[in-house]
This record gives C-alpha cells, sequence and structure tokens, in this order.
C-alpha cells in the first residue's frame, strides 16, 4: 500500500518557486531579446535546459513508484543477521539526478543500528534498481517495519519530490539459547522432586498400554503392532506419562540479568521438548494470560513467540504471582519452575504458602556470588521443601554457558 505524505504550506512553497522560476527564464529571454549578442543568448540557452527538467521534476509522479521490501529471513534468532533487498522501479526512464531511500526501521533496531537506514543512489535513467543492507547483531523482540520514505530534486536545489510508502513488515527475533544437557537437567531437579530424571529414561520405563497419538508424542512411542490393526496412529502409555508435567514461569521484574534469564528459560523449553516434557508457561507482566501445560512443536513454538516479546516491565514482585489466580491453570501434577533473578524469603515464604502436591523450583539467575540475605532465602527454602537452584550466566562466544551451582 502506498501514502503520498502531502503538506499544504510545502505544496504552497514549491509552487511560488515554480512561478518564480517561469518568470526567471521569461526575464532571460526578454533580456536576450533586447540585449543580442552571443553572451545574452548563450546565458538564456545554458539556463534553459535546468529550468526545463526542474518544471517536468514538479509534475514527476514519484507516488507512481513500485517499491517492495524483502527479508531474507522473517523469523530468527538473537544475534543473527538479516539481509533486506529494496526493489525500486518506474515505468518510464526519466532521469533522476539522485535518489534519497530511507527506510524507516523499528525504534530498537534503529536505536542498535544507526545510519542503516539512509542510502543515498543515482538511478539516472534506470527503470528498475535494487538496494542491499544487512541488519547485524539482531536483538531479541518483535520488529514492526513501517514504510520507505523517498526523496528526490533538481540541479538547482529549487524543487524536492518527497514520497512515503507504507510497506509494514515483521521480523521476529527469538533469544538465543542452547541446549542443555542431560546432566545439567538432572541438576537442576537432582533432589527428585520434580521427577525429571525418569522423565528423561521414559523409553526405559513399563508399558502399561496403548493411547491414540497426540502431538508432541515422539516417534519412538508408536506401537506399530496396535497402529497396524486399528488403522490409526497409536503410542504406548507409560505409567508415569501423567504425572511430570513443568510450568515454567518467568519474572518480568526490571534486572540486570533478564536476557540472560530469557535466553535460559529459552534453553530450558527446547531441551525438556526435545526429551518429550509438556510444559506451560507464564510471564509475570502479564495480566491473566497463560499458556496452559500442552505437548508438542506449536507449544514451543508459542512460547518462545512470548519469550520473543518479554520485557523486563513488570510493577510487582515475583511473589506476588502466588497470590494471584494464575496457580488455578496450573496442572496440580505438574512441577513448577520460576526462573528469576531476584531472590528473597518474601519469594520463598510465598511460595511455600501456595505449595500443594507439586514441586517447586527457583532457578535464580545471577553473575556474582550470593549475598546474606539470599543465602538465607535459599536455606529457608531448602527447609520448606523448595528447590533453590543458583545459575552463574556468563557470556561465551556464540551464546551463554550456565553453571548451575548448589
Amino acid at each position: 500500500m502506498k501514502k503520498l505524505m502531502v503538506n499544504p504550506p510545502v505544496k504552497l512553497k514549491t509552487s511560488l518557486k515554480l512561478a518564480g522560476l517561469l518568470t526567471l527564464v521569461a526575464l532571460s529571454f526578454v533580456f536576450a531579446m533586447f540585449q543580442g549578442g552571443f553572451v545574452s543568448w548563450f546565458l538564456f540557452y545554458s539556463f534553459l535546459p535546468f529550468a526545463i527538467y526542474s518544471t517536468i521534476l514538479f509534475i514527476y509522479p514519484v507516488n507512481q513508484f513500485d517499491i517492495e521490501r524483502t527479508l531474507k529471513k522473517r523469523e530468527t534468532r538473537a544475534g543473527d543477521r538479516v539481509e533486506v533487498t529494496i526493489l525500486i522501479s518506474r515505468k518510464n526512464r526519466f532521469p533522476l539526478f539522485f535518489l534519497l531511500v530511507e527506510e524507516k526501521l523499528p525504534a530498537q533496531l534503529e536505536r542498535t543500528m544507526p545510519g542503516k537506514n539512509k542510502t543515498l543512489v543515482f538511478p539516472w535513467l534506470k527503470k528498475s534498481f535494487s538496494l542491499h543492507y544487512t541488519l547485524e547483531n539482531l536483538p531479541r523482540g518483535e520488529h514492526f517495519f513501517e514504510g520507505i520514505r523517498v526523496k528526490t530534486g533538481d540541479f538547482l536545489g529549487l524543487f524536492e519530490k518527497e514520497v512515503m510508502f507504507d510497506l509494514p513488515e515483521r521480523l521476529l527475533v527469538y533469544p538465543v539459547y542452547s541446549e542443555l544437557s542431560y546432566k545439567q537437567l538432572d541438576h537442576l531437579f537432582g533432589q527428585g522432586q520434580a521427577g525429571i530424571t525418569n522423565r528423561l529414561q521414559r523409553e526405559q520405563s513399563i508399558v502399561s498400554g496403548v493411547r491414540d497419538y497426540q502431538p508432541g508424542d515422539q516417534l519412538s512411542w508408536i506401537n506399530w503392532k496396535a497402529t497396524a490393526k486399528k488403522n490409526d496412529i497409536m503410542t504406548k502409555e507409560f505409567e508415569e506419562a501423567k504425572s511430570h508435567d513443568i510450568f515454567l514461569v518467568l519474572d518480568e521484574s526490571p534486572s540486570k540479568q533478564f536476557e540472560a534469564m530469557v535466553s535460559y528459560a529459552a534453553s530450558f523449553v527446547h531441551s525438556i521438548h526435545k526429551k518429550g516434557i509438556q510444559f506451560g508457561f507464564y510471564r509475570t507482566s502479564l495480566s491473566g494470560e497463560v499458556l496452559p501445560v500442552r505437548g508438542g512443536e506449536l507449544q514451543k513454538k508459542k512460547i518462545f513467540y512470548s519469550l520473543a516479546k518479554a520485557e523486563p516491565t513488570a510493577s510487582v514482585p515475583v511473589n506476588s504471582f502466588f497470590e494471584r489466580n494464575v496457580l488455578g491453570a496450573v496442572a496440580p501434577n505438574a512441577s513448577l519452575v520460576i526462573i528469576t533473578s531476584n531472590l528473597s524469603r518474601k519469594t520463598v515464604e510465598a511460595a511455600g504458602r501456595s505449595k500443594t502436591g507439586q514441586s517447586i523450583t527457583i532457578l535464580f539467575v545471577k553473575n556474582n556470588s550470593l549475598s546474606k540475605e539470599e543465602k538465607t532465602a535459599r536455606e529457608f527454602a531448602k527447609a520448606s521443601g523448595i528447590i533453590v537452584k543458583y545459575i552463574e550466566e556468563g557470556i561465551l562466544e556464540g551464546g551463554i554457558s550456565e553453571v548451575v551451582a548448589q
């Protein structure tokens, strides 16, 4: 969709400039007629082409350009690069001295990549041409492109034509994530309350029956004999299959470690999804929007989309999560996992008051050693049957590495 921005005062000023230009041409002609001689006619004929060009440019339909923007990828990960191509075409070969193409980048990209949005080209007689630029080290988030501004002018600097083309586009940048090893996951739930160890070894569990296939079931769980008999995909039913789901909560309180928390949450979801575990998700800045426990690739995409939009804007601490009605949406058999960088006794006490049958694990992300208050809160949690794991994040080339400490 194209949109021409028309400013009435600017249009009036341009019209006055045109009138002045035509008056100047008329005066130079009159001067040559009355003065005569080579010099006066030379000045008139030398000035005439510029005047004609400026006059034609005044009525030239710049708003009829065809402009397309192409992103090589519309979904990517934080830190990656995306190549952008802008194709500009027109219906005639009217010579254009210059063309200033300005991309209206999303605010976050414009702050992190200044100077990427403007390009000066000299098309002259070309009917079509393309521009290329690269967005590098992309920040996490959902970025919306607005449009492209095109500006041109004449040799004398009297006239400028400017048009804004609406070209909406969305670029989704997921958080960077890594593969958490079995040892890391096992260490997180090493006390056995979350029961994840048996879940990771699900294929060695006792098969109690068969059931219909559900999204998220692994290929190795398919019972081929039952599938052949019923002519429908049937999967194995395990004894502990209904008791080890996970509900993940991300604390969106302002924090310097927020990006590390989001990356760790993405790594956690990616890893447990590969193990066939079902999971739900909640962000503390949301007002009641809960992703209930589900399995499959679609659930993972929903959570990654939510993580891409996460911002440290929660106005209430994470312990208020337990005081809301969100826990009602958590399955009673699901293990509750909270990722936060603010560990206090109030948080542990709130978790303890709401604790029913499910286990609660707090993953505490911090880039330095624990304070006295945080150590006290961890000991209090241990006495209350709540697992607290200290995640020390270190920035390495290619992603984030976590050192899980007790």
